[in-house]
């Protein structure tokens, strides 16, 4: 009992040696803050804070929800990046020799494509699918392929240029 006593005075003794020597002088605050103490939680917060501001903006960009497909096409400003030869060699090599694309068709859906949004831009299937019935039957997948091909490349030149090569759908559509 007498040792915890004497403990207890010691550290009292202590506590209060501390408190005066530490006590403010003129120059020096009462109390005084490790940098660390204010220094790391700021850091953090501002950390936080921007990766939550680019998440939010990444979230409400409209582009954001556009599929992969259309995000990984490169937009052409400038038409004069179309090799024009080498996209009707494609087309020949996947869709055969006969393959040919209806200029008017594909050029509307391409301007079409332009005028609207990503957000807005919806196709009309039934228009799509009733111009498809009314299609001659060798004429059906080239039909759709100027379809896409102007609603996907968004470019009515191409669609002209390729019709100047001799890609130009001789049997026409039936409206």
């Amino acid at each position: 009992m007498q040792l915890s006593r004497i403990f207890c005075i010691f550290s009292c003794y202590f506590l209060v040696l501390t408190c005066v020597a530490s006590a403010p002088q003129n120059n020096e605050p009462f109390f005084e803050l490790p940098v660390q103490l204010v220094g790391f939680p700021v850091i953090i917060a501002a950390v936080r804070i921007s990766n939550f501001v680019k998440k939010l903006a990444y979230s409400l960009n409209p582009q954001t929800y556009q599929s992969r497909v259309k995000r990984g096409l490169i937009a052409f400003e400038d038409e004069e990046q179309f090799d024009v030869p080498l996209i009707e060699k494609k087309l020949i090599e996947e869709a055969g020799q006969n393959v040919c694309i209806y200029e008017r068709v594909c050029a509307k859906y391409a301007e079409t494509s332009l005028q609207k949004s990503n957000s807005q831009h919806h196709l009309d299937w039934n228009v799509i699918f009733s111009q498809y019935k009314s299609s001659p039957d060798p004429m059906k997948d080239n039909y759709l392929l100027s379809v896409f091909l102007g609603d996907i490349i968004g470019s009515p030149r191409l669609c002209r240029l390729l019709a100047k090569r001799g890609r130009q759908c001789q049997i026409p559509l039936i409206d």
